[in-house]
């Protein structure tokens, strides 16, 4: 098969009321060593300055001037236009090394993935507000949040989960993440932050328009659907190659609240377009995040000590999907939190009346 060695690579940048930060972003982009790009910038209805810090670039970049409608659809925007056979994408607020796409390039087409619907995930540096580097333990903290889905893939996989072991490692396939969700209703985030995700145009034709939530709640989590797609609709890999600065500040989506009423939303808008994915390849429909071991920690966030009944249920339904050691470990310990909770409701619903009965 012929690789084209000097591929072109579009860079599409997405942004909203990042002007501190987006000067930074596109110029990261432009300066890039390798020649054959092109460097899109998906505005998303800002209202501080940064559509007249995207005017200055003239015909450097491909300006998408849009009105607000959240990340996904400014990703939606962004590849509708582009023409790279090789997608890097980057939050406004992060920075390129000045030799990322020369990089991805090379390792692109030095294992042959072009034409093949593939996920890079690259390894990150992470920098503050001002654009100074910090620890390393937040790299830590990333990944160790996933630790407890990667080592359950880790095992229908049937080798150890390992992201970043060596300049490039294929991680997983389609077939292994679809026997994960089809045992366990839904699948881990198999990757890193936007800024850190480089597809094929064969993946990206498989994976986008990704779904945007018509009432603007959800803003900032189409790394979330884009990343699960893909693990299901093609090859995921990983670089140890730290290529992006990745930044941490006040207003990142880290710091942002996780109201009930979100992840339901949220949830149930992953779940829908999961399964459409699932059904273009002739795949059952399995997702139901809240019939998931998933949906443990949601109910015990959201509803404390009175999530005893929601938690029974689950259990039960975990167990009735699919038996397994996980599952059976999983329907223990949650059926037991669940009659503990129940316990603790009735015994201070009894105090309390006893309370009031004294007064």
């Amino acid at each position: 098969m012929h690789v084209k060695s000097e591929p072109l690579v579009s860079i599409i940048i997405n942004n909203y009321n990042y002007d501190y930060f987006l000067k930074e972003a596109i110029d990261s982009a432009l300066n890039q060593t390798y020649p054959h790009m092109e460097v899109v910038v998906v505005d998303d209805g800002s209202t501080d300055r940064s559509r007249d810090i995207i005017s200055r670039y003239d015909n450097r970049i491909i300006p998408v001037l849009k009105s607000n409608g959240g990340q996904s659809s400014s990703l939606n925007a962004g590849f509708s236009i582009c023409k790279g056979e090789i997608i890097c994408l980057l939050d406004s607020d992060d920075v390129f090394s000045h030799d990322k796409a020369e990089k991805i390039v090379e390792l692109f087409t030095q294992n042959n993935l072009i034409d093949f619907p593939v996920i890079l995930h690259n390894m990150f540096t992470p920098i503050d507000k001002g654009g100074l580097l910090i620890g390393s333990d937040k790299i830590e903290n990333f990944i160790s949040a996933q630790d407890f889905e990667w080592h359950l893939l880790s095992k229908i996989i049937g080798s150890k989960f390992s992201f970043f072991d060596g300049k490039i490692g294929k991680i997983c396939t389609p077939e292994q993440v679809f026997r994960f969700a089809y045992k366990y209703r839904y699948i881990p985030y198999i990757g890193m932050p936007t800024s850190s995700i480089s597809i094929s145009r064969a993946m990206a034709e498989k994976v986008f328009p990704l779904p945007v939530d018509r009432n603007r709640f959800l803003s900032d989590h189409a790394d979330t659907f884009l990343t699960k797609a893909a693990s299901l609709m093609g090859l995921v890999y990983s670089t140890n190659l730290a290529l992006t600065q990745y930044r941490f500040h006040g207003n990142g989506w880290h710091t942002k609240e996780v109201t009930q009423k979100k992840e339901e939303l949220l949830s149930k808008l992953q779940d829908d377009f999961l399964n459409s994915k699932l059904e273009e390849v002739g795949k059952e429909p399995v997702f139901c995040f809240l019939n998931s071991m998933q949906a443990s920690g949601f109910y015990r966030l959201h509803f404390g000590k009175e999530s005893g009944e929601h938690l029974l249920s689950l259990s039960f339904s975990v167990i009735k999907w699919h038996l397994d050691s996980i599952t059976l470990s999983f329907f223990l310990e949650t059926f037991g939190r669940a009659m503990y909770y129940k316990t603790w409701i009735f015994i201070y619903s009894i105090l309390l009346h006893y309370g009031r009965d004294k007064r």
